[in-house]
């Protein structure tokens, strides 16, 4: 295909050069292509770009930027055309358009910020989340129903499929599991989650996630999967974070003297 549209990189920004002979809807492909292929080389700039070649209108300008807006990380600061009215138009669009984006991200940060010191403030009040400082459930919990424990937890009956429990330590489920459990989501990796009967839906321990072989994949950046064979029979399970995985042990005097979370004395 004949190649109408050439873009380079000068010393105040970038030159987009047009040929006058193909109408301009012809051209917007090439002007996506181009700017796709030049993304990485040009990064997250903040450039002037010139248009030369050809006049173009104010919609198709408008066109230009979302192309680039779109293929690539850049950040136009001005147009340049060969109608100087245009140009200005156009300047005061993307004013207006990057005084929005600085209030977006100052608003962004101030609301990270407010989170990040609920986060310290509520880090810095829990102290002695171990296996010896729980805090006890009594009664199932059933389809849509939650429960959050700041330490360790135990529930005293089943978890069942749709409900959730999420604890700062570990969590011991004395009935059956087969709904979704988070142990240790303070950061604790060496947190685990034991039931007597182990058939969650998902289990995650501080930032690892495992699934349920059944479900579809999750996107997660750490994920992990039950193993298909099952270590006992009839008999109570732990999952805990093993060399980079969540595994499923069984929940026996081995895995008790063993332990890190519960042997950890500090």
């Amino acid at each position: 295909m004949e190649q109408h549209v050439t873009i380079k990189g000068v010393k105040s920004g970038i030159v987009l050069k047009l040929d006058k002979e193909p109408s301009f809807e012809d051209l917007l492909p090439q002007i996506a292509e181009r700017f796709e292929s030049a993304s990485s080389f040009f990064g997250t700039s903040k450039l002037v770009l010139k248009v030369e070649g050809r006049d173009v209108s104010e919609e198709e300008a408008g066109k230009i930027l979302d192309v680039i807006k779109e293929k690539t990380r850049l950040r136009i600061t001005a147009v340049i055309t060969e109608d100087k009215k245009l140009s200005e138009k156009l300047q005061e669009g993307i004013n207006k358009e990057n005084a929005l984006s600085e209030a977006e991200k100052d608003k962004k940060i101030d609301s990270l910020t407010e989170e990040n010191e609920k986060l310290k403030s509520k880090l810095a009040s829990l102290t002695g989340i171990d296996g010896r400082n729980a805090e006890i459930h009594i009664g199932s919990l059933r389809s849509g129903m939650s429960y959050e424990a700041e330490q360790s937890l135990i529930i005293l009956g089943d978890v069942k499929h749709g409900a959730s429990v999420t604890a700062g330590g570990s969590i011991f489920v004395i009935g059956t599991l087969t709904g979704t459990a988070g142990a240790g989501v303070y950061g604790d990796s060496k947190a685990f989650v034991m039931a007597l009967n182990m058939d969650p839906l998902q289990i995650r321990i501080a930032d690892m996630l495992a699934i349920s072989e059944d479900q579809d994949p999750v996107d997660f950046s750490k994920t992990g999967l039950f193993n298909s064979v099952r270590h006992v029979d009839n008999g109570p399970e732990v999952a805990e974070i093993t060399d980079g995985h969540i595994l499923l042990k069984p929940y026996d005097r081995e895995f008790i003297e063993n332990c890190a979370f519960l042997n950890d004395k500090n």
